[in-house]
């Protein structure tokens, strides 16, 4: 019986999860640029080099987008994301 409701919590988890990334909705360019904004001054004033800067302003905003519940944006430092891009 033991077995029988571990295997019921797994199939329960794997079949739901697909449903909770589901949920997660594109951020709004706003947001985007801002927390870009904010993040690229983070780098600023802690100095990151500029080989690593790139990297360091796409893990700063991929966080804050996730615990803001929103979906990953892969090429984020690649983008252009600007107030006058608007």
């Amino acid at each position: 019986m033991k077995k029988l409701s571990i295997i019921i919590s797994i199939l329960t988890g794997t079949l739901l999860s697909p449903i909770a990334f589901a949920n997660n909705a594109e951020a709004p360019k706003e947001t985007l640029i801002s927390l870009t904004d904010a993040c690229t001054k983070m780098a600023s004033e802690e100095q990151i080099d500029s080989i690593e800067k790139q990297q360091f302003v796409s893990d700063c905003v991929n966080a804050q987008l996730i615990e803001m519940g929103y979906q990953r944006q892969e090429a984020i430092a690649k983008t252009n994301l600007s107030k006058e891009n608007l």
